[in-house]
């Protein structure tokens, strides 16, 4: 296994440890053994517990971003992809669409991991700046579409809605309503193709 393989390696175990125990309590010892490797093995790449919160923050968001941005070329429509892709990471197809490169963040990981992030940066906002960097990004490039950007924003603001009343536990992922939520916002924008132009594909209003 080469040094990068065995760093993705450590990071993967990395979130998925974050995910179930929280950002601030995984450890160097806990990541080593839900990792499968020794403590040295995880500080040869991560000398420190602070180097290690801030490379497997930077790794998830590069995943993350990776993932949405493999949807969005696989996806034949060009209208409303964005949104599509972003949906399909929390409420996936089948099994397959869970994985990406290698990868394997299934929904419950990615929700597990950006509520641990949430509450870590109750207390430390700036721990969470590789996230904010690849959402920057995202924006940036959603809404380039002159058409349908800011409309796919308002689906974004409804996912990033969905980890915040988990947070603040108004709902759960188990809960039929997830589930429902899902099903209603994945309806609306893989219809898009069949709006004119100039409709609003949420709404169904025309665009003054």
């Amino acid at each position: 296994m080469s040094a990068n393989e065995t760093r993705s390696k450590i990071c993967e175990a990395a979130i998925r440890a974050a995910a179930r125990d929280g950002l601030l309590s995984m450890t160097l010892d806990n990541v080593a053994k839900e990792a499968g490797v020794s403590k040295g093995g995880v500080m040869y790449h991560f000398p420190s517990k602070d180097e290690l919160v801030s490379g497997v923050l930077e790794y998830f968001g590069n995943q993350v971003e990776q993932m949405v941005l493999q949807r969005i070329a696989d996806d034949p429509n060009p209208r409303f992809r964005w949104a599509r892709s972003m949906l399909t990471c929390l409420f996936p197809d089948s099994p397959s669409d869970n994985k990406t490169d290698g990868s394997a963040l299934s929904p419950e990981i990615v929700d597990g991991f950006m509520l641990a992030a949430i509450a870590a940066a109750v207390n430390s906002p700036g721990l969470i700046e590789p996230l904010r960097q690849v959402g920057l990004r995202l924006r940036q490039r959603l809404l380039s579409d002159p058409e349908d950007g800011l409309e796919q924003l308002l689906v974004w603001l409804a996912v990033d809605g969905l980890f915040l009343w988990q947070f603040v536990g108004l709902i759960r992922r188990d809960e039929p309503l997830y589930a429902e939520i899902g099903a209603v916002l994945r309806a609306k924008v893989g219809a898009a193709s069949n709006v004119p132009s100039g409709r609003s594909a949420i709404s169904g209003e025309v665009q003054r």
